[in-house]
């Protein structure tokens, strides 16, 4: 469906989360800018992810959705669609899809609204049919396939963009030299959190692979982790033998500034290994669980490591079968030191 696109003139996308949906949704807002370059496009997202959005030229405004209000969250829900209503928009582009996301982009006023019909709640709240993605298409592809419906054209190559504030690297390159960074040694980051358990590479291997990295590439190893990560990141300090130092109370912009400091960064499916492709930083990423063709990190400078396939794999990550013994416990400190080979982001 070709929409006039004189008659664009505010465009509302909803994406409310996480760190990879959001980076992964560049090239959609990139294909809105380029199809309706003379719409305002704002972008509503979790408050949590509002600095992903920062200086991004596709996006006129970051509209922060409270994670946690205040007071009941009804309420807050209310005010917001009234705020959505008010500025009369004219396109609604929900690539989040879920109950909350169809609601508003059906509450919002807007004419046109395009997003999945995964259920009759979508199918209700859109005007705008898409094609369904299928269950092997990377994740920005997936996003697309909704501003495709719209008249966008599929990109040659897919655009990214994350910026780092002046700001947020002063404040990291002076936690780093408190923590006795030198800059003699690169500096490589392991980030052993993951949203769910059977996403994470055991403590003890990324303690064996941390002190490898130390002993025979000269690295300066850092972790960093949320504040729930604390436990782990004991962990792997005990298994390396080191009192590696560590952050986690790092906001978002001091996270992106981290990894765009790094040599490289060995993590997880998760949101700071998207970080690290869309800043096209050398990264490892280990998977398990998750199917690397429709979440591998962007970026060239990047190995994806699986361990050998299982009949589980993909799998839903809440009923493993193996638990203790799961896919992720089966890739090994000697693989990871291969891909970290491969690299070559440490000589």
């Amino acid at each position: 469906m070709k929409l006039p696109v004189g008659s664009i003139r505010k465009i509302l996308v909803l994406r409310y989360r996480s760190i990879g949906d959001i980076l992964l949704a560049n090239p959609a807002l990139h294909g809105l800018r380029r199809t309706f370059p003379m719409a305002k496009i704002d972008v509503l997202v979790d408050d949590l992810f509002g600095e992903i959005l920062r200086g991004n030229p596709n996006v006129d405004r970051a509209i922060l959705n409270p994670r946690k209000p205040a007071g009941p969250k009804w309420k807050a829900d209310l005010e917001m669609v009234k705020k959505l209503r008010s500025e009369e928009y004219d396109l609604a582009v929900d690539l989040h899809s879920g109950p909350r996301s169809a609601a508003f982009a059906f509450l919002s006023g807007a004419k046109w609204r395009a997003g999945h019909a995964f259920r009759l709640r979508n199918r209700l709240s859109y005007n705008v049919p898409v094609t369904s993605a299928t269950t092997d298409e990377h994740t920005w592809k997936v996003q697309f396939k909704v501003v495709a419906e719209l008249g966008v054209a599929w990109p040659v190559t897919p655009e990214y963009f994350l910026s780092v504030s002046d700001e947020m690297a002063n404040s990291v390159n002076e936690r780093l030299k408190k923590a006795g960074f030198s800059s003699d040694h690169p500096l490589v980051l392991l980030h052993p959190g993951a949203r769910v358990m059977v996403k994470r590479w055991p403590a003890d291997r990324m303690g064996e692979l941390a002190r490898w990295l130390v002993d025979e590439k000269g690295a300066a190893v850092f972790l960093a982790g949320a504040p729930a990560d604390e436990d782990e990141i004991r962990k792997i300090r005990k298994a390396s033998g080191y009192a590696l130092p560590y952050f986690t109370d790092l906001n978002m912009g001091e996270l992106i500034a981290l990894i765009k400091r790094s040599a490289m960064i060995v993590c997880n499916d998760s949101g700071p290994m998207h970080i690290a492709g869309v800043l096209n930083i050398p990264t490892v990423a280990l998977f398990g669980p998750s199917d690397p063709h429709v979440w591998a990190p962007v970026g060239e400078k990047k190995v994806v490591l699986t361990c050998a396939p299982m009949e589980c794999m993909p799998c839903d990550q809440k009923h493993c079968p193996y638990e203790g013994n799961h896919c992720m416990t089966r890739i090994s400190v000697d693989e990871v030191k291969r891909e970290v080979g491969k690299l070559g982001a440490l000589g």
